[in-house]
């Protein structure tokens, strides 16, 4: 069983097919890096019950936004040869689409929680996360962070 070092989040304009990340961080023992994704100019879908959920408005992504090639080339610098973990495959879908506007080849590995422990240890983990989520990709990121710590420790 691997024990992951790094753990990423992402928050989405929506669940359609058509939508695309909005807010991206990857926690680990010594990093906290947490980025606002503004919109490609392509990227139209906008679910209003998303952002209930996570509270980032259209405009200020735009205003506070990195554009998707910013983001990517600099979590291409900070996370190169790394395997970041996530605690849902919908992370990957939306790692790809940043990637895919950015026209950038990661340099970096994402994979769901399982495949680092297996189905059962992360089922377990699963049940260590806050019941209540926030839906801002810091505080999610860490809370799976954290909930690890709690599996390993135990």
């Amino acid at each position: 069983m691997e024990r992951p070092s790094f753990f990423i989040d992402f928050e989405a304009s929506g669940i359609a097919p058509d939508s695309y990340p909005v807010e991206v961080a990857v926690v680990s023992n010594e990093t906290v890096y947490s980025l606002l994704i503004k919109p490609a100019r392509y990227w139209t879908h906008w679910s209003f019950d998303a952002q209930d959920m996570h509270g980032l408005t259209q405009d200020h992504l735009l205003q506070e936004g990195d554009t998707p090639h910013a983001v990517a080339k600099q979590m291409n610098q900070l996370f190169s040869g790394q395997v970041l973990c996530s605690d849902s495959p919908q992370d990957g879908f939306w790692f790809d689409v940043l990637f895919e506007a950015a026209d950038l080849m990661p340099t970096f590995e994402l994979k769901p929680l399982e495949v680092f422990v297996g189905r059962e240890a992360a089922s377990d983990i699963y049940r260590l996360l806050p019941t209540t989520r926030r839906h801002r990709a810091l505080h999610d990121a860490t809370a799976l962070m954290e909930a690890c710590r709690a599996f390993f420790k135990a």
